[in-house]
């Protein structure tokens, strides 16, 4: 290239610098850094349900919080309201809701009377549709018995028991649990009290910083109440534990590995080069690559998360890897050849390894993360960026680097006199790989369940355990669905719906389900006229009896979704109803014990506007296609591969070239087998980047104009840096992370070690 070209490139690419620095500038006040962990999942199929419903329910339920207390044995309700008040003097959180006292109590009891006729339960109706009989002998059997307490004032303003019997059925719904003292109460085997109490948060449960903060307030807070009642004991639930704490553990883990892994590449490069020259280049390289990075991804997509940034640490080895190669040569050949002449000679291997490692972080595009994308758009931009700072600055800015012989020479000539002389290495090094890969296969596991991706801790486990025996209620996160334009067409739908329910839970496809009990406008029609037909029979066989009863009052009561919503009853139950602007509406029906998960689908999707979401199983199905997906596409990258050798290397060299990159990615596979993880879409995404890593190594020893001994020490540092970054999310407490981080680490430094096999036969040493 001629120098005054190379000059006015340097030039223009100042300029684009200076024009990247604007944008970032320009960028900042218009993006946001997102840190919600929502973000960085992928998109729910919620299996033809209108998104706007779906994401309702799903941010309203990400929101909500439980706790059961047990206050001290003798302390009564006072312990209750100390906690109660706790938690309403937290700014985080709103709706915190306790007992229902005594006012309130008497509201929820005038309502039902109020509206009787409207409110009949199943067991009542069906009763009333079997005849007037069944009615009354279930009247009678409430009158003389010695538990009901039916008293006369009671009969006489609701002769058919019809208060009584939703309020029957309203505590069968609870799970067992019973009213005590307004406080909503269950006991354990042991006979010890646990009261309900809940709340709601007022920003999302994955917002990071937010979720930290009011986690750290809630234990401050527990754990001042448990020293205040010696003995009191609280249990809490909700998605904010959850999030916060795989939040919290992976942004500690990045974080921690991402700062032990920067100071070591720095470390390595100053131990090699004995300079601080190399340091400072390696790191205006890595500078201008995050620059550009976040540039583009800001651009792109509006935004970048958190997590982006923190991953973005593992491209810093790579980011190195162009101004090593370039220092390294300038280091060995300072003295017989010019900047220029050094950048022709690297610049096929510099611009193929940025192509393919490029291509590689480019294939993530096509993950479901959204924050796997945005890692794909940074790494992208940011190494190009860092690449071309190398091609256009470093001729001028490496001019008084230190020139001596390559470091480790002698280490490094007996290296390549194995691969030349020695058969066991040449051909043993890779037979034993192949081997070992083989090995690793055959043990190796596939599960694409998001729960393995995630363990977590032991109290949260426990204390989800204990609340799920107490209250019947799980977390597993199962629902289905009822929607329709109109609040009156979603509750047809669910009285629709009820029946097949009651008999999934007849067939054990199920175990139980919760769903509101409010009839709609045409079910409440249908029951007063079965009450005005069964009514005049009732009071007669009453009379008959002996019950001195006079005739209900069978007015219309209607009920409406709004007058319900506004009224006490619908306490507890609300979480459940979803109304749009728009007039469209929908109930949720939580689920539990699923034993068939196909058959709740496939009862959802035989039912008119019931859709059936497992959020769990929806991911790890999502999960197994994508896997799927990039099986397939490595699998035409190495083929693409393999074609362009051969082209460029005929055979048999072509084939030889070949066999690092191979072995490389079942190396990566291997040691999950060995190491007991198993193969799921992130071992796929390790091995695109092992494919795109590894085959550097290939390029520079397969570079026409390079020399064997450089070129080795380049590929040195370049794997060293790489496992310094990669390599230590090995040692990560999230599995999904510390799988990531085995695969890409063996792959890699399997290419490293067979690397010298793709040196053409005059390099080595052996005769055409």
């Amino acid at each position: 290239m001629h120098p005054d070209l190379h000059r006015r490139l340097a030039q223009i690419w100042l300029l684009i610098i200076v024009l990247l620095i604007a944008a970032l500038v320009w960028l900042l006040p218009r993006s946001q850094i997102n840190s919600s962990v929502l973000a960085l999942l992928p998109q729910q199929q919620t299996a033809g349900l209108p998104p706007a419903i779906s994401d309702g329910f799903t941010q309203r339920l990400d929101r909500q919080l439980m706790w059961l207390v047990s206050p001290p044995e003798g302390a009564g309700t006072k312990p209750l309201e100390d906690w109660l008040k706790q938690l309403r003097s937290l700014p985080a959180l709103s709706q915190v809701e306790g007992p229902m006292d005594e006012a309130r109590q008497q509201e929820w009891g005038a309502f039902f009377f109020r509206h009787r006729n409207a409110f009949l339960d199943d067991a009542t109706r069906q009763r009333l549709n079997a005849g007037a009989e069944q009615q009354s002998q279930w009247i009678m059997g409430q009158v003389y018995s010695a538990f009901a307490g039916v008293s006369g004032k009671e009969l006489a303003n609701d002769p058919l028991l019809l208060v009584r019997a939703s309020q029957m059925a309203q505590q069968q719904s609870s799970g067992g649990m019973s009213l005590d003292q307004g406080w909503l109460m269950t006991r354990d085997p042991q006979g010890r009290s646990w009261y309900l109490l809940h709340g709601e948060l007022n920003t999302s449960s994955y917002d990071i910083t937010s979720a930290k903060h009011t986690v750290a307030e809630l234990n401050a807070a527990r754990h001042a109440f448990e020293v205040r009642w010696p003995g009191a004991k609280v249990l809490e639930r909700g998605t904010i534990f959850y999030s916060n704490y795989a939040s919290q553990q992976a942004e500690h883990d990045l974080s921690t590995i991402g700062a032990a892994s920067v100071i070591g590449v720095f470390l390595l490069i100053l131990l090699m080069f004995r300079s601080a020259l190399p340091l400072l280049l390696s790191l205006l390289s890595i500078g201008i690559g995050a620059l550009s990075g976040t540039v583009f991804t800001l651009w792109v997509f509006g935004e970048i998360h958190v997590m982006t940034l923190v991953l973005s640490a593992s491209i810093v080895g790579i980011s190195a890897d162009y101004t090593l190669y370039f220092l390294t040569e300038r280091r060995v050949h300072g003295e017989t050849s010019t900047p220029l002449e050094s950048l022709k000679k690297l610049f096929p291997a510099l611009s193929a390894a940025l192509l393919t490692t490029v291509a590689a972080y480019l294939m993530l595009l096509i993950a479901p993360f959204p924050g796997l994308q945005q890692l794909a758009v940074f790494a992208a931009a940011g190494l190009s960026a860092a690449c071309i700072t190398v091609m256009c600055w470093y001729p001028y800015l490496s001019a008084h680097l230190p020139v001596g012989p390559t470091p480790g020479l002698a280490l490094i000539l007996k290296w390549l006199l194995a691969w030349r002389s020695r058969k066991p290495v040449r051909i043993g090094l890779p037979v034993l790989i192949f081997m070992l890969a083989a090995g690793g296969i055959y043990q190796l596991k596939i599960n694409d369940d998001i729960a393995d991706l995630q363990t977590l801790p032991a109290d949260l486990q426990q204390q989800e355990q204990q609340i799920a025996a107490l209250t019947g209620q799980t977390n597993d996160q199962k629902w289905l669905i009822v929607y329709g334009d109109t609040a009156e067409q979603t509750l047809q739908r669910l009285e629709a719906l009820r029946p097949k329910l009651e008999q999934a839970k007849t067939d054990g496809v199920i175990a139980g389900y919760r769903a509101l009990s409010l009839p709609s406008q045409l079910q409440q029609q249908k029951d007063l006229s079965l009450l005005r037909q069964r009514a005049p029979q009732i009071i007669a066989q009453l009379q008959q009896s002996g019950v001195s009863v006079a005739m209900p009052d069978l007015n219309p009561q209607t009920v409406d979704v709004p007058l319900w919503l506004n009224s006490v009853v619908s306490q507890g139950w609300r979480l459940l109803w979803l109304s749009l602007p728009d007039g469209r509406s929908a109930t949720l029906i939580p689920v539990n014990g699923v034993h068939d998960t196909a058959a709740v689908a496939a009862l959802a999707a035989a039912s008119p506007g019931t859709g059936w979401i497992d959020r769990k199983s929806e991911f790890s199905e999502l999960f197994s296609q994508y896997r799927v997906y990039l099986t397939y596409l490595l699998g035409l990258a190495v083929a693409v591969i393999a074609a362009i050798y051969l082209w460029r290397f005929r055979l048999p060299h072509g084939l030889i070239c070949l066999v690092p990159t191979l072995l490389s990615l079942g190396m990566g596979i291997a040691a999950l087998g060995y190491s007991g993880h198993h193969l799921n879409l992130f071992s796929l995404l390790a091995l695109i980047l092992v494919l795109g890593i590894g085959i550097n190594y290939t390029l520079f020893f397969t570079n026409p104009r390079g020399t064997p001994t450089t070129s080795m020490f380049a590929i040195f540092m370049a794997v060293a840096t790489t496992l310094l970054t990669f390599g230590m999310l090995v040692f990560s407490s999230t599995q999904a992370i510390s799988s990531f981080g085995i695969v890409l680490s063996s792959g890699i430094l399997t290419a490293f070690l067979l690397s010298p096999l793709t040196l053409p036969a005059k390099k080595r040493g052996r005769k055409k």
